[in-house]
Parts: C-alpha cells; structure tokens; sequence
C-alpha cells in the first residue's frame, strides 16, 4: 500500500515540493484513517457497518488522491484531496451532532491544505465556503432541524478528530515552513549571485579602465628601456678595462632595467595585454636560464636552490614563463626581510608539470592567502600589488591552476600546475636572459639599407645606433605614411623595422599595404604594449621583438627575416 505513496517524478521543483507535502499528508491521513477505524470500532455504541462503510469510503479516496500524484497531477491531487476531506468534515458536523465535538475545526486542516498546494485563492475560496456551511449547520441546530444522528456523541470519536486535525496542521505547518526556508535561501543565495555578479562586472569595468592605463603607460616605458639598454650595451662594449668600476655601474644599470622590465610585464599583465602565441617549451630549461640572473635579482642574503630536471614541457609563452617564475621569486624574497632560503622546483608528473616555489620566511595568515591575488593588493609598504595578481592571470591563460599554502612564521608555498605536453620537437631549448649581439652569420648584411619606423625621437636614435653598428645603412622616418613614401623612392629597402603603436597609419596597417605592394619585403615588428595578430606572423619574412629591445633579440630577428628571403 506505501508504494502507492513514493514521490513521482515531477519535472518542476515546485511541483516536487507539492507532491512531497501531500505524500507526508497521504501517508498521515492513511495512518490516521486506520487509527479513527480501530477506535470505533472499540465503541460499543458504534455501528459497525456505518463505521466500515465510511472509513472504507475515505481509504478508497485517498487511494484515488494518490493514484492522481503518481501520474503527475499534484494539483489535481491537491484539490481531490483537499475537497473530500472537507465534505467528510461537512458530513460529520450534519450526520454526527452539527457543532458539538470540535468536528467543525477540522475544517482548518482543508483551508491549510488548499493553502499550501494549490494557492492562497483556493484557500480563501475554501475557508468562505466553510464558514457559510458551518452557519447553515448552526442555524439547522438552533432551528432543531438537524437529521437524526448516525450515532450518539462519544469522546472518543471527539478525541480522534481533535488528534487528525492537529496532526495535519502540524505537517502542513511543517511543510510551509519549509518551504518558506527554502525559498528564502534561493532568495538569498540569487541575491548573492547577482550581487557577485554586480561585483565582477564593476570590477572587470575599473580593470579595462586601468589596462588601458597601464597599457600606454607601459609602451611609453619600454621606449625608455630601450633606450637605458642601448646605452648600456654600447657603454659596456667601448668600456675602459682599466675601469672596473665602470662594469660595475653598468651591472646595476642591467639590474635596474630588468626589474623595470619585470614591471612594465606586470603591468601589460594586467591590462591583459595580448602575449605571444604559445609554444612548446621545456620549463626546466627556462628556470634553469632564470636561475643565472636570479642571484642578482633576489640579494646576496637570499640563497637559492634550483631543481629543474628535464624534460618538463609545456604549451605557453616563454616571456609569460618567465614572468610567472620571476614574479613568484620576487614575492618570495620579499617575504625574507632578514634573509632565507628559495627553492625552485621542476616536475613532470602524469599528465601535468608542476612549478613549485618555496620559501621560509614570513608567512602569511588565512585572511591575507585569501586576497593575495587581488590587482593592487599588497601588504609591503613599497609594494605595487601587480605581481600575484599577474602571475595568477598568466596561469589562467596557460590553462594552469595555482594554489597556495602559508603558515605565519614558517614559510608560504607556490604550486602551479601546467598541462604537460608529449612532444618537445619544437621546445624552446633555452632561455637566454642577458646575452651579447651574435656574431654575424649566413648572407653577409654590409651596405644593406634598412627603413626604421619610430615615432619616439629618443628610441628612433637609440635603434639607429644599433642598427649602424650592426653594418647596416638605416633610413629613419617618424609614421607610416613617410615610411609609404621612402618605399616607394627607394627600390633598394632590404628590411623595414616598425613600431606597431604609432599616430596615424600603424605598424600592422603598414605591414599589410607592404605584403601587398612587396610581399617578399621582409618585416619586423616591435611594440612594448601589443603583438601583431597570427596573420602577420605566417610568413617567413615577418617577425615580431618585444620591448624593451636589445641589439641581440634584433639582430637575431634580422638575421632570420634576411636569411628567409635569400633564395635557395
């Protein structure tokens, strides 16, 4: 018999919470039935066929109220219910002594029931209906006109209306309390979500405002760098010897603008600047090369250990690499204010490569683990806030994950995970962080006339001097369109070296009206805020440096566009 009571399947939540009320009621009522049949027929002055036949009429009802919730109709199941518990009631009050022995408050369990299942105008329909049938059977009893009773009044039939009426008040209030507490926490948790998502949206407007800020603030930068790094390579080739103490300014110098490098990268970060298509690279090879210029970077008073066993290769951006490794090393040495150990680590695991770094300094609580990826937060007096903030937002891109442990006093751990990749055919075998102009090899690049594209005065005199010194013949315009024109009075360009961001006609524009007019031209591309798209990078003949230059990405950029269009 229960099993005709098991909750169907129903396709609306709501509609799953009706029918669970009314499976509770069913299932009450039913019990509550058999316990109203087994104490009259205890009373002797009962009859017992009256009392077969009635209850046998409200099991059989009942029946018919749950054959209706099993096939779906909760509301149909709600009023069959709720109108034939209510002409029961309507019944007893006319059949059984009119108002005497508290049948009549039964007739609330009708109202509650309607109420909750079907609606509040069921319900207000239903306590009308009750109230102006409960005055008829008063005005009938006043009048004397009340039928013959079935049977005489007894306590106990009075008792077992009272504990079937309180008992399905009790569920109903039960259920609508329930469901009051759930609507109230989908309420509260939709009010979350939407204020999470007010949130996101405010915040993602104040991070497009202020990338673009920083996108420009960087390429202004990087202008500046190159030009640092270009006096400090010609300083250091034509240094005295005699002078060590030149070599030693210089090295600060190189310090200093690879610190400034790595902030201009944060900030590029940030602003969500686009970084270079991914390739394979060898992520223990990379921190191997990092670890070279690191000592300088973090102190003497920081020691390092690096274990980085190959191979451990990755689908990313060698500069994103790096940026994630130095970011992550610096954080670290900020938190050993007195000194400490780093430790990086490099490990190919199954299906992922696993870049940990360690340190035993300060520490962090919970509160500060919870925010330490927030743009612009920071807990050092001098500190930016960009860093973690970059690093987490590189990993993302490289499909990684980050996670954090620190405990206050002992030492804070990185632990980044990559998709590793099976095949290293094309990985990035190093990574060169500081290195002298190669020496020139293949097609001999004397005499040869190169148009420059820069519209910054002091970078434009800065590469020019590079470019010279390189045995190059260079012709040096401020925009696009002068650049246009040269082209086309001069037949002897061999290569032009442009900067994307420029007034006017832009790098790419100018890079595209050339692959039209001369499509074996070669191009180099340089920018310190954006990257050329994948359709400039599909030839041969183009190649993109990142700012800030030096003469040795350049000349190696060179190198290889020259090189592609020498014919076989």
């Amino acid at each position: 018999m229960w099993s005709w009571f098991k909750l169907p399947s129903l396709p609306g939540e709501e509609d799953a919470r009706r029918a669970r009320q009314l499976t509770r009621m069913l299932a009450i009522m039913v019990a509550l039935a058999c316990l109203g049949l087994t104490a009259a027929l205890f009373e002797p002055r009962n009859e017992k066929k009256v009392t077969l036949l009635f209850y046998g009429v409200v099991l059989g009802w009942l029946m018919g109220a749950g054959l209706f919730l099993r096939r779906g109709r909760v509301i149909a199941a709600g009023w069959l219910l709720g109108l034939f518990y209510w002409l029961v009631i309507a019944v007893v009050t006319l059949w059984f002594g009119g108002m005497q022995g508290n049948n009549a408050a039964s007739f609330t369990v009708c109202v509650l029931l309607l109420g909750s299942v079907v609606g509040g105008r069921a319900a207000l329909i239903m306590a009308v209906v009750t109230s102006l049938w409960c005055a008829f059977v008063a005005w009938l009893e006043l009048h004397h006109q009340l039928p013959k009773p079935l049977g005489p009044y007894s306590p106990i039939n009075a008792w077992a209306a009272v504990t079937m009426t309180v008992l399905l008040t009790a569920v109903l209030l039960r259920s609508s309390l329930d469901s009051l507490q759930h609507m109230h926490a989908r309420a509260e948790k939709s009010a979350s979500e939407r204020d999470e998502a007010l949130r996101r949206s405010i915040q993602g407007q104040k991070m497009e405002v202020v990338g673009n800020l920083t996108s420009g603030i960087a390429h202004d930068f990087n202008n500046l760098l190159t030009v640092m790094c270009n006096v400090s390579e010609l300083l250091r080739a034509e240094g005295d010897p005699r002078r060590p103490d030149i070599a030693s300014l210089l090295d600060d110098l190189d310090e200093a603008t690879s610190r400034a490098t790595l902030m201009t990268g944060q900030l590029l970060a940030l602003g969500r600047a686009p970084i270079a298509e991914g390739v394979t690279v060898d992520l223990g090879l990379l921190v191997k090369g990092l670890a070279r210029m690191l000592p300088r970077l973090l102190g003497s008073s920081v020691r390092l250990e690096v274990d980085a066993p190959e191979p451990a290769v990755v689908d990313a951006s060698p500069a994103g690499l790096q940026q994630i490794v130095l970011n992550l090393a610096v954080n670290a040495k900020d938190a050993l204010p007195e000194g400490g150990q780093i430790k990086i680590r490099v490990k190919a695991e199954d299906d992922c490569v696993l870049l940990v770094t360690e340190d035993n300094g300060i520490g962090m609580d919970q509160a500060t683990q919870a925010r330490i990826f927030e743009p612009f937060f920071t807990t050092k007096s001098t500190g930016t806030g960009l860093g973690l903030a970059t690093v987490r937002e590189l990993v993302t891109r490289f499909d990684g994950t980050i996670k954090v442990a620190s405990t206050l006093g002992k030492g804070t751990r990185f632990e980044v995970r990559f998709p590793r990749q099976g095949s290293a055919s094309e990985t990035l075998r190093s990574v060169r962080v500081s290195e002298r102009p190669p020496p020139s090899s293949g097609p001999s690049r004397q005499r040869r006339r190169l148009l420059l594209v820069e519209d910054d005065q002091l970078v434009r005199r800065s590469v020019t001097r590079w470019l010279i010194s390189d045995g190059f013949e260079v012709i040096a315009v401020a925009d696009g369109h002068e650049a246009l024109s040269v082209l086309k009075a001069a037949g002897d360009i061999a290569c032009v070296v442009s900067d994307i961001a420029m007034p006017g006609l832009d790098g790419e524009r100018l890079a595209a009206l050339i692959a039209e007019q001369q499509p074996d031209l070669p191009v180099v591309l340089v920018s310190g805020n954006r990257t050329p798209s994948s359709a400039f990078s599909a030839s041969s003949v183009r190649a993109f440096v990142p700012k800030p230059l030096s003469q040795a990405t350049l000349s190696k950029a060179l190198a290889r566009v020259l090189a592609a269009r020498m014919p076989a």
